[in-house]
C-alpha cells in the first residue's frame, strides 16, 4: 500500500513562491524589452544604408519600434544618427523612403524627455518640411499632405509658447489651402485644415480673435464656404473646425458668431440629413454622425463626450479642443496610443492626465509588485512652461 502522505499546506505553496528568485516576475519583460531595444539600434544603423529598400524596410523597422513601447532610453546616443538619416532621405529619396522617413519625425519628438529636445527637432526639421509642403512642383504628392501633418504635429508639440512662429505656419497653412483647388485635390485641402486647426488650439482666444479681424487667420465664413466641398473629407473637417473656432472665440467674445449663426446652422442641419447620391454607404453615414454632433453643439453647447480606459485610468474628452488632440496623437500612434497613455510623460501632459499613476502588477507566483510610475523630469518642465497659457484656453472648457 502506498504510505499516507501528508496533505500539503497553503502556507507550503506560498513559501514555495517565496523561494524563488525576486526577479522572476519582471524577468520576461525585461528580457524582450532587451530584444527590442536590440532591434531597434540595428534597424537605427540600416537607415544609412546604401541599398535603399534597406533604408525603407529600417525606417519601417524603427517606426514599429517607436510606436510600440515608449523608450526614450533606447534613443541614447543614436537619435543624431538617425535624424541625419532622416535628413538625408528627406533630400535625396524617392517617395516611399521620404514618406518612411518623415513618419519617423513625430515619433522622435513623443520620445522626448526634455522640452530642449523637441525644440531642437522642430529647428532642424521645420525648414526642411516648409519647403516640401511649399514646393508645387511636387504638385499634390503623398509626400506634401504627410509632411504637412507632421509639420503640425511637430510644432503642436514643440512651438506651443511661441505665438508668432505658430501664426507663422498657420498662414503657411492657409496660403497652401488657397493654392489647391478643391475638385483636383480634396483630401490634400482635408489634411491642410486639420493641421491648421491644431495648432489653433495653442493660441489664446484673445490672439486668435485679433488675427481672426485683422485677416490673418481664416474667419468662420472661410470655413464655412469649405462646407460646400465636394469632398467629404474637407466638408468634415471644415465643420469641426467651426466648431472648434466657435469653442475658443466664445470664451473671449460671445456675440463673435451670431452673425454668421443663423446660415451656419442652416448648413449644419442640412448637412446632418443629406449626402451626396455618389458617396459610398460609409461615407454618408459619417457625414450625417459628424454634422449632428456639430449641430447639437451649436444649438444646446453639448460637445460629444468620449471616454478612452486604460490600464486603471480614463482619459475623458469632453471638448473639440481635445478630441483634436486625441485625434492627432492616434494618427501618429495608432491602436498603441493606450501604451503611451500609461507611460509616456509628454502624451500625458498633452492630453491633461497628470503625473503617472502607481500600478499594482501581480506576478506568476503570486507575489505582488507595485510599480511607482513617477512622471519625468520633462513633465514638471514641459507642464510648467505650459500651464499659464494652457490655462487660458481650457478653463472655460472644463
Amino acid at each position: 500500500m502506498p504510505r499516507n502522505r501528508k496533505k500539503p499546506s497553503p502556507g507550503d505553496s506560498q513559501r514555495r513562491s517565496q523561494a524563488a528568485s525576486p526577479a522572476d516576475c519582471p524577468s520576461e519583460d525585461e528580457a524582450g524589452a532587451a530584444v527590442c531595444e536590440q532591434e531597434l539600434h540595428q534597424a537605427i544603423e540600416n537607415t544609412s544604408f546604401r541599398r535603399q529598400q534597406t533604408r525603407v524596410s529600417a525606417y519601417r523597422s524603427v517606426c514599429e519600434g517607436l510606436v510600440q513601447r515608449y523608450c526614450p532610453g533606447s534613443l541614447a546616443g543614436r537619435k543624431m544618427a538617425l535624424v541625419e538619416s532622416v535628413k538625408r532621405s528627406l533630400r535625396k529619396g524617392n517617395e516611399e523612403e521620404r514618406l518612411w522617413a518623415t513618419s519617423v519625425i513625430p515619433l522622435l519628438a513623443l520620445q522626448s524627455e526634455t522640452c530642449a529636445d523637441v525644440l531642437e527637432l522642430v529647428e532642424t526639421f521645420k525648414p526642411v518640411m516648409i519647403g516640401i509642403l511649399t514646393d508645387v512642383s511636387l504638385g499634390n504628392s503623398n509626400v506634401r499632405m504627410k509632411c504637412c501633418s507632421v509639420l503640425g504635429m511637430l510644432c503642436f508639440i514643440g512651438e506651443d509658447e511661441r505665438a508668432d512662429e505658430i501664426v507663422s505656419l498657420v498662414k503657411i497653412l492657409q496660403q497652401t489651402i488657397k493654392n489647391v483647388p478643391d475638385p483636383v485635390s480634396g483630401d490634400f485641402q482635408a489634411v491642410v485644415l486639420r493641421s491648421w486647426t491644431l495648432l489653433l488650439t495653442l493660441l489664446s482666444p484673445h490672439k486668435i480673435l485679433e488675427h481672426v479681424k485683422s485677416a490673418n487667420l481664416l474667419s468662420p465664413r472661410d470655413l464655412m464656404a469649405m462646407l460646400d466641398s465636394n469632398n467629404l473629407e474637407v466638408r468634415t473637417a471644415s465643420g469641426e473646425s467651426l466648431a472648434l473656432m466657435h469653442e475658443l472665440l466664445c470664451q473671449h467674445d460671445s456675440s463673435f458668431f451670431q452673425e454668421d449663426l443663423p446660415d451656419l446652422l442652416n448648413t449644419v442641419r442640412k448637412l446632418s440629413t443629406d449626402s451626396y447620391r455618389f458617396q459610398g454607404k460609409r461615407g454618408r453615414k459619417l457625414q450625417r454622425i459628424t454634422f449632428r454632433d456639430v449641430l447639437l453643439y451649436l444649438q444646446e453647447g453639448v460637445v460629444p463626450e468620449m471616454r478612452i480606459k486604460f490600464g486603471d485610468e480614463t482619459l475623458v474628452l469632453n471638448s473639440w479642443m481635445m478630441h483634436r488632440r486625441y485625434d492627432c496623437l492616434k494618427d501618429v500612434l495608432g491602436m498603441a496610443l493606450n501604451v503611451h497613455l500609461e507611460e509616456n510623460a509628454l502624451v500625458r501632459d498633452l492630453l491633461k492626465l497628470g503625473p503617472k499613476v502607481e500600478r499594482i502588477v501581480r506576478c506568476s507566483g503570486g507575489r505582488i509588485e507595485k510599480e511607482f510610475r513617477h512622471s519625468f523630469d520633462a513633465s514638471k518642465e514641459r507642464s510648467i512652461a505650459r500651464g499659464k497659457e494652457r490655462d487660458k484656453r481650457l478653463f472655460h472648457l472644463e
